[in-house]
């Protein structure tokens, strides 16, 4: 069994082997300790046996700890092969690698058929194991990710599906699925929905190089947002805030997009109600100010020409009018601020709550993609070290096959031998 160098000891120690936990089944008593010396070292913890009895217990008593098993094949009062038969009755997928011989042919079989993850032959490299053990644990590693990553979407879905108008397409925009929500906003049931383009909702004031955008954008595997004008069965104009992502395959493909929407119909409108309502006064403002001054030029103009008293005092209250009115403009002005800044308010606060679920969405997404691209490099890998497996089981048939035909080479020397003897006496060896 080889040693580790410096150099690749440093490699190992910032691999996945610092999250794992190895049980290390080992009879030899120098390997045994040789090599958990180092193991010790590169893995987060170590539990070692010198049989298969004693891994058992072992595994039963840190069994939620416990992330992958290296095993001898042959060891006293339990061999590894049963030891692998009785953890397989609890876990069938944990990662479990034998430390075999050449001619250790059937156990090698037994082993495959109790799922093996990997064999290592003697004796040990311990280098090689090592690359063999963090490719496996890199993998598994993936896979739980995925597989967290895609709960973790499940549930924000869960919950934007209660929230938003959520809708799933095809690759070629078809609809396959259409929540409560976005049923009952846009006037639709469900069966009239599925099946048809999502363009069966669009509205024709939203220019096409909008979804244009937006197709560019999610065929590349990245998220699109951006406010929408839709239109409804009935042909009452909503607004909505859209977030679209694809959704990738464990090989990186797009499978389908999802949609996530929140309504801002209500927003849009009160806007639209407020800027006619404000330019309404400001119109009427500057009307009032012009007839106001009018009226007033002309009063001044007969007061100067008749000089009398009651046109001046007229004057006067029309001043004072005036005055009236400049305050209780000035007041109507003040209450339309008033509102601008409360409905900007709540506008920003739902804003921020919504864009809060959208880029919890856009981060596991991102998350997501990491993943599947390291998930497809493992596999790469993980088909070229079968394809090589593979090979190797043809290599070992092939030796075996010599083994046999030189046994029977062998069987008929010594009949050849026992014959002669036989008929001229015993052969000194």
């Amino acid at each position: 069994m080889d040693t580790l160098n410096q150099t690749n000891e440093d490699t190992f120690s910032s691999s996945i082997l610092k999250q794992a936990t190895l049980l290390y089944l080992e009879d030899d008593e120098v390997i045994r300790s040789e090599t958990l010396s180092i193991f010790e070292k590169l893995f987060k913890k170590v539990y070692t046996a010198e049989d298969g009895k004693i891994g058992l217990e072992l595994y039963n008593t840190h069994k939620n700890e416990i992330d992958i098993v290296l095993t001898d094949i042959n060891m006293p009062n339990m061999d590894g092969i049963q030891f692998m038969a009785e953890v397989r009755t609890q876990d069938f997928e944990l990662p479990i690698l034998i430390v075999t011989a050449f001619n250790d042919i059937n156990q090698l079989i037994k082993a495959i058929k109790l799922n093996v993850t990997d064999y290592i032959i003697k004796p040990m490299q311990l280098n090689s194991t090592l690359k063999i053990l963090n490719k496996i644990l890199t993998h598994r590693f993936n896979l739980k990710l995925i597989n967290k990553q895609q709960n973790e979407l499940g549930i924000y879905k869960e919950i934007i599906d209660k929230e938003n108008l959520v809708s799933e397409t095809d690759l070629k925009g078809i609809i396959t699925y259409a929540n409560d929500i976005f049923c009952e906003v846009s006037g639709y049931k469900r069966e009239e929905l599925i099946g048809q383009n999502h363009n069966i909702v669009r509205h024709p004031d939203v220019s096409p190089k909008i979804y244009a955008e937006m197709w560019e954008t999610i065929q590349n595997k990245k998220l699109w947002k951006g406010k929408l004008k839709n239109l409804s069965k009935d042909g009452a104009a909503y607004y909505v805030k859209s977030t679209v992502f694809p959704i990738l395959d464990e090989d990186g493909n797009i499978e389908k997009y999802v949609a996530s929407r929140f309504l801002v119909t209500e927003d849009e409108t009160e806007k639209h109600k407020l800027k006619k309502y404000i330019m309404h006064q400001k119109s009427q403002q500057v009307k009032h100010e012009k007839q106001l001054k009018e009226e007033f030029d002309d009063a001044v103009h007969y007061a100067k020409m008749q000089k009398d008293q009651q046109v001046a005092k007229f004057i006067h209250e029309l001043n004072e009018q005036i005055k009236n009115l400049r305050v209780k403009h000035s007041d109507d002005r003040g209450r339309i601020l008033t509102l601008e800044n409360s409905l900007k308010e709540a506008l920003n606060k739902n804003d921020d709550l919504q864009m809060s679920y959208q880029e919890r969405i856009s981060k596991l997404h991102k998350t997501a993609v990491l993943a599947v691209e390291e998930y497809q490099k493992i596999k790469k890998r993980s088909d070229i070290v079968n394809e090589k497996y593979e090979k190797a089981q043809e290599g070992i048939k092939t030796f075996q096959g010599y083994i046999d035909e030189y046994r029977e080479k062998i069987k008929n020397l010594e009949d050849v031998i026992d014959a002669y003897e036989q008929k001229f006496g015993h052969i000194s060896k």
